[in-house]
């Protein structure tokens, strides 16, 4: 079933004369491709409900999906899974409080402390070659008996390594009565195979997928999956505050048609999908690969002569990481694998000829309340105001409240930064000196 689609295609059938947003009424510019999706791109209509308070095709769109995840009640997002994050955290805390986040976050968790007045608290990540390490049920289990009357519990699974953090920690939260939030932005396609991972929707408290990121979905295709119902009415409303008013119907109607069709086709096509990716290692036997819990996230090593034969081939990795290209591999770009075999066949990577991204011990600063902004070079030794650090895979190096050391700065001056404002950086100003 695929209640919003279905919806706007009988809309589109009775070739209405539109005098409704979008602009564009369904047509745009009929020489381009841009446009040619834009008969989808509706607005609220008497029969296309409303995401503010969804009660008609969206209310049972995201009930199927519920289902599909496990979990009470699903809520899309058509503006990122950081949205979703913001409406979670802001669900699960209070002004002030504490909250327990893995320190191998994504900027966004961070920024959500920041913006409510959170006081976070580290569990520490270990990496390996610039790859963070998922959480483990002990490492969580150690972080709230340090902070014993935090609010909540943040972790990343999958990451964005394909590697998961360990579900028992869902039972170690709920031994301690804190609630545990997962961003597992990059795991929307877990429940469609008994081949990949089984995830924390159907255990955490709050969990917010990006189906944008592993489904044929437009970008912005997210959704946030509650087992809290003590929650429920408050994140409904937060989503009303923190979502657009204006929500894309066209991410909407892609994020119905794909949920369905992993309903039908998922296991077959992640089947399909594993062999062809196990022909793919076996046949490229000069290039070390990951060992990932998700074996759609291919994580290869293969130095800089590999990445300029990629490039060279017209094969677009999700991102480069050290050594590393991280591919994101689906039943949709399955017909692609053979252009990275054909890409690296024969090559013997040459590695270590680039910086894997260091993330250097925090050091604790004095958090002011009001900042200044501050040429990367003339901050060091300052104390970050917001938090800083490069893409991939978006964790920041510096957080609010950590002095930008030498090593800090050494890092974010090798660009794809994230966190500065017109090239500069934000300190503190009620600040000591390091």
């Amino acid at each position: 079933m695929k209640p919003i689609y279905d919806a706007i295609i009988e809309y589109i059938k009775g070739n209405p004369a539109r005098f409704h947003m979008p602009s564009h009424f369904g047509t745009g510019d009929a020489d381009t491709l841009l446009y040619a999706s834009a008969r989808f791109d509706i607005t609220e209509l008497d029969f296309s409900d409303n995401l503010q308070n969804p009660t008609g095709i969206i209310k049972k769109s995201e009930t199927l999906a519920a289902l599909d995840y496990k979990a009470a009640r699903c809520l899309f997002f058509t503006s990122g899974t950081t949205t979703a994050l913001l409406t979670a955290i802001s669900a699960a805390c209070a002004h002030g409080d504490k909250i327990i986040i893995e320190r191998a976050s994504h900027k966004s968790v961070y920024a959500a402390a920041r913006l409510f007045g959170l006081q976070p608290h580290y569990a520490a990540t270990a990496f390996a070659n610039g790859v963070p390490q998922p959480a483990t049920a002990a490492d969580i289990e150690g972080a709230i008996k340090a902070c014993p009357d935090a609010s909540a519990v943040v972790i990343t699974s999958p990451n964005y390594f394909g590697l998961t953090a360990d579900t028992g920690i869902a039972g170690v939260c709920k031994k301690h009565g804190v609630r545990l939030i997962v961003d597992s932005a990059h795991g929307a396609h877990f429940p469609y195979s008994s081949l990949l991972p089984a995830g924390f929707t159907g255990v955490a408290d709050l969990t917010v997928v990006s189906l944008h990121k592993t489904l044929s979905v437009y970008s912005g295709g997210a959704a946030l999956l509650c087992n809290d119902k003590g929650l429920l009415d408050k994140i409904i409303s937060l989503r009303a505050d923190l979502h657009t008013t204006s929500p894309s119907y066209l991410i909407l109607a892609s994020m119905d048609y794909a949920l369905d069709d992993m309903r039908q086709n998922g296991e077959r096509a992640y089947k399909d999908l594993q062999a062809k990716i196990n022909s793919l290692k076996a046949a490229l036997k000069n290039i070390s690969f990951l060992d990932t819990d998700d074996f759609t996230r291919l994580v290869a090593e293969v130095g800089r002569n590999g990445l300029d034969k990629l490039k060279a081939a017209g094969v677009v990795p999700e991102a480069v990481c050290g050594d590393y290209a991280v591919f994101i591999t689906s039943p949709k770009n399955a017909h692609s694998l053979a252009d990275i075999e054909g890409a690296l066949s024969g090559v013997t990577p040459e590695l270590g000829n680039i910086k894997y991204p260091a993330y250097p011990a925090p050091v604790g600063g004095e958090v002011g309340e009001e900042y200044e902004l501050l040429p990367l070079s003339e901050a060091i030794g300052r104390t970050a105001f917001r938090e800083a650090g490069v893409y991939p895979p978006g964790i920041p190096v510096v957080a609010r409240g950590e002095v930008i050391t030498p090593a800090v700065a050494e890092i974010l001056s090798g660009g794809d930064t994230f966190g500065f404002v017109n090239n500069k950086i934000c300190v503190t100003i009620k600040d000591n000196k390091h």
